[in-house]
């Protein structure tokens, strides 16, 4: 997991437009579907023009041109485990707090309906982080299968502050009293935001299978939510751990082809002009390859900036 940039909204998720955006219109009217406590416990129905219930729920964050923006933003790649989506599968446009039930609440619909069309709730993710899976995964040595993923979980550190139902009324309506509850919320967070928490990749380090663990000298809320997000989001599930493995392998190799390329360059530093240039070309350009696994298009990129990292640093300390 890294740190992502969200870029602007999609006009048609944008709030407070004349006329209204599709997403502000379904947003006022999931508020008054569910002001009815008798739908609590029922799926979201979208109203008709002329006040007719319509078949299917929320459409609005599912458009083309939502996906688009979420695409290019992530580069592909899932906002959690960093895996390359969309050479076999679309990927999951992925509600960070959930719109349709709260795992984690009582009561435990409705979730948080009226964030289904707001951007900033708005993910990228594939379906083994965003949906339930059987996904197999080592513990105490021995390899076990167990459900997995995130689906409808936001767990908080307490539930003191947990938004419920009732403010999605004042969503649109006081936002200024909205953002202070909801920032009361957010301060009992567990799960991790890549678009939110600052330096996300530092609280994570990886074993050579793999393995991620949380890392080391974190404050207790930053170790709470990595160890939480590893959980939530099926982190440690047996197969990701082994496509980093395989990533892990390549980022070794390159950097010892950038030691042996240092090495060359050291022993024919005081030769003639002619050889230096031509080994400190070959030392640029393995020092260059080393550093695209770290660009934030590339799959597993903090891995491979705990990787680098650590090796530079060892080197230089030694």
């Amino acid at each position: 997991m890294i740190e992502v940039k969200r870029k602007y909204s999609p006009e048609i998720l944008k709030k407070e437009l004349t006329p209204s955006s599709n997403g502000e219109v379904e947003t006022k009217d999931a508020i008054n579907f569910f002001s009815n406590s008798a739908n609590h416990q029922l799926t979201f129905r979208r109203t008709g023009a002329k006040g007719q219930i319509l078949k299917g729920s929320y459409i609005v964050y599912s458009d083309r041109s939502v996906r688009r923006v979420l695409l290019e933003m992530f580069h592909g790649k899932c906002a959690y485990c960093e895996s390359k989506i969309t050479n076999i599968y679309n990927g999951d446009i992925e509600h960070f707090r959930p719109k349709g039930k709260v795992h984690e609440a009582i009561p435990v619909q409705p979730g948080y309906y009226w964030l289904a069309a707001d951007w900033d709730n708005l993910l990228f993710s594939c379906p083994f982080c965003n949906q339930t899976n059987t996904h197999k995964i080592i513990e105490d040595g021995k390899t076990q299968e167990v459900v997995l993923g995130k689906l409808n979980q936001f767990p908080l550190e307490t539930e003191k502050f947990r938004l419920n139902y009732r403010h999605g009324n004042i969503y649109l309506s006081n936002r200024i009293l909205y953002k202070e509850v909801f920032d009361l919320e957010e301060s009992e967070r567990l799960l991790l935001n890549p678009c939110l928490d600052l330096n996300i990749e530092n609280l994570f380090k990886y074993n050579d299978d793999g393995a991620i663990i949380v890392n080391e000298g974190l404050t207790y809320i930053e170790q709470k939510k990595a160890e939480t997000s590893i959980r939530v989001y099926a982190l440690h599930r047996l197969n990701l751990a082994q496509a980093r493995r395989e990533r892990i392998i390549q980022i070794k190799s390159q950097i010892k082809r950038v030691e042996n390329a240092i090495k060359n360059f050291n022993r024919y530093i005081n030769n003639s002009d002619e050889e230096k240039i031509w080994f400190e070309g070959i030392m640029k350009d393995e020092m260059r390859i080393l550093k695209v696994f770290i660009e934030p298009d590339q799959e597993y990129a903090g891995l491979a900036r705990y990787i680098i990292n650590k090796y530079f640093n060892d080197a230089f300390f030694v």
